[in-house]
């Protein structure tokens, strides 16, 4: 969605992330395209790679959760509103007012270098980090510990 930006669609990262998204990640192909890219990239950066594909699938699902709470909000239709979603709305709600306002101001960003791509990138994955965080050590614990 970056002005100017015009991603391989053959480098190994975006390949996977192609499969990954396809496959929610899960699955046999998955496994196999994430097997790939730790060839060609390494351990270290695939799993890094990986962990940024967790972290796009997480805000598309919590994001259509909010699309979902905040148009049953502006309908008035409040019956169907469920426990979790207010819950979930009242949470991250805030995080994705800030990110729709980031990713419309993006769009109107002139061409960077990849230097200040990334820089620009890491900065705001900070903050997300850091509002996901306790959210996800509930749920680990929650489930005893178990991640899987």
């Amino acid at each position: 969605r970056r002005a100017g930006a015009d991603p391989d669609a053959q480098a190994p990262a975006v390949k996977y992330a192609t499969t990954f998204a396809h496959e929610a990640g899960r699955g046999a192909d998955e496994r196999a395209a994430f097997e790939s890219l730790s060839k060609e990239l390494g351990d270290r950066k695939a799993s890094s790679v990986r962990s940024l594909c967790w972290a796009l699938l997480w805000g598309k699902t919590t994001g259509n959760s909010i699309n979902s709470t905040r148009s049953k909000l502006l309908s008035l239709d409040l019956m169907s509103l469920t426990a979790l979603e207010v819950l979930v709305f009242a949470y991250y709600g805030p995080l994705f007012l800030v990110i729709g306002v980031l990713n419309a101001l993006l769009t109107k960003a002139p061409p960077v270098p990849p230097w200040a791509s990334t820089l620009v990138g890491a900065t705001l994955y900070v903050p997300q980090m850091m509002h996901i965080l306790p959210m996800g050590l509930a749920s680990v614990a929650a489930r005893g510990g178990s991640v899987a």
